[in-house]
């Protein structure tokens, strides 16, 4: 079952806001469930109005201690470096005549008997022509308590990958040739951003079925990777058939 997925970012006037139009949608009509709402919302305005920075962070349960660590680590260097912006020059005097914003929604997208995934979905304006996308995404081994990258599930990442590519372009190639809304990118665009090996695939959420099982995986490449930033980031779904003669053995009992 495959999936195309278009994700636009609108900005409002301000040129602060940043949100997320999702078209999750299968061949026979079913939708994904959406992102589970992040449970906490924090809200720290600097000194003389100079910003704002807004993270919403998700409830997860006690055994994801490690996982909950790692997300808090990541939340503060994503604030220590929008805070050393504003040390720049000329970064206060552009900050007063039109407030910075750091906003990072991060929510649990989904979960398995064995993983969960947690999604950012967030953007950075410190004063350019529109907000920076933040995009990036943890997933968390509960069975080895540790967050695991994409590389990891396989003995042969290349491999992998490879299968990521093909399936990745060919969705890719297909929307561009869209004759009523045709992607806003080129075949170069798309064949760098989803070359193998060059990090490409580090964020992506989870494909599950009624069993509790992965049934496939879904990329998400930010903006500028294989499209325009006016298309948004690019999700494409990959079923797991496609790759999972590439898994390790102590993972394909959690794929399907």
């Amino acid at each position: 079952m495959l999936v195309r997925h278009i994700l636009s970012l609108v900005f409002a006037t301000a040129g602060l806001a940043a949100c997320r139009d999702g078209a999750d949608r299968t061949n026979d009509g079913d939708r994904q469930p959406p992102a589970q709402a992040s449970a906490h919302k924090d809200t720290e305005s600097g000194t003389q109005d100079l910003y704002t920075m807004e993270v919403s962070m998700p409830d997860l349960p006690p055994g994801a201690a490690a996982l909950r660590g790692q997300i808090d680590r990541y939340v503060e260097r994503q604030k220590r470096h929008f805070l050393a912006s504003l040390r720049e020059p000329g970064a206060r005097e552009s900050a007063r005549q039109l407030p910075w914003d750091l906003n990072l929604d991060i929510a649990v997208a989904s979960r398995t008997d064995r993983f969960i995934n947690v999604q950012v979905d967030g953007s950075a304006f410190t004063g350019g022509a529109h907000p920076a996308p933040i995009v990036d995404s943890f997933t968390y081994d509960m069975q080895e308590e540790r967050v695991i990258g994409i590389r990891e599930f396989f003995d042969d990442p290349h491999a992998a990958e490879s299968a990521f590519a093909s399936e990745a372009r060919r969705q890719l190639f297909t929307a561009l040739d869209d004759q009523e809304q045709p992607l806003a990118s080129d075949s170069e665009q798309i064949d760098l951003g989803t070359a193998p090996g060059k990090d490409h695939y580090r964020v992506f959420s989870l494909l599950t079925g009624p069993d509790n099982k992965v049934h496939g995986l879904t990329f998400i490449f930010p903006p500028y990777q294989v499209a325009s930033y006016a298309a948004g980031p690019q999700a494409i779904d990959v079923p797991s058939e496609a790759f999972s003669a590439f898994l390790k053995p102590e993972y394909r009992e959690a794929f399907r």
